[in-house]
């Protein structure tokens, strides 16, 4: 078996990605149109379900790809892994980078969940209840990240170890948290949007 180069594993991922992208966007716009369509329960509720799934997921992928794309821009060791699973795709090596690659790294994170709730709400008119769910989800997404990233940000800013600081929010309950304040938003989101 050869090893494949980084720009062989890069595009493999943005293969894997951007299919699996396509793939729940395509499955929620589908129901979401059916409903549009038919105003049948059973449309409303899928569109809703997939919502959920597609904005969560979505949002969990372009949160990886912010993280890389800030990597890749401060010009970080950050290789793309072997087989990528799931949404994570790179690892960024914490000796070898130092503190304005770690910012740059995790900025993009938070400010790529953030571009797609913006491009959400300016590229889909909210008329129907899945199109709120979507806005809703992606903006309890951000919200969450927020709220566990902003923090780490912040200590590494100020002369603090990336690692130490990530496993001190990881201890201290900021992803539970995180959760918790992004849902809470999100529903409000969604009432407001709906």
């Amino acid at each position: 078996m050869t090893k494949l180069s980084d720009w062989q594993r890069f595009k493999q991922a943005a293969m894997y990605h951007g299919f699996a992208a396509l793939a729940l966007f395509s499955v929620w716009a589908a129901m979401d149109t059916w409903y549009l369509v038919t105003e049948l329960n059973l449309a409303l509720v899928l569109s809703v379900i997939t919502a959920l799934v597609a904005g969560a997921w979505l949002s969990s992928l372009i949160h990886e790809w912010g993280h890389f794309t800030g990597a890749r821009l401060s010009k970080s060791y950050s290789p793309i892994v072997p087989e990528v699973r799931g949404v994570f795709m790179f690892g960024f090596n914490h000796s070898k980078n130092n503190r304005n690659q770690f910012i740059a790294m995790s900025l993009g994170g938070p400010i790529a969940n953030w571009s797609l709730v913006i491009a959400i709400f300016l590229l889909l008119p909210m008329d129907t209840i899945g199109r709120a769910t979507l806005l809703g989800m992606t903006f309890a997404k951000a919200v969450s990240v927020c709220v566990f990233e902003l923090p780490i940000i912040a200590k590494v800013m100020n002369g603090g170890d990336g690692e130490a600081a990530i496993e001190a929010q990881l201890a201290n309950g900021s992803q539970d948290r995180g959760a918790v304040l992004g849902y809470l938003s999100g529903a409000l989101v969604w009432l407001v949007a709906a």
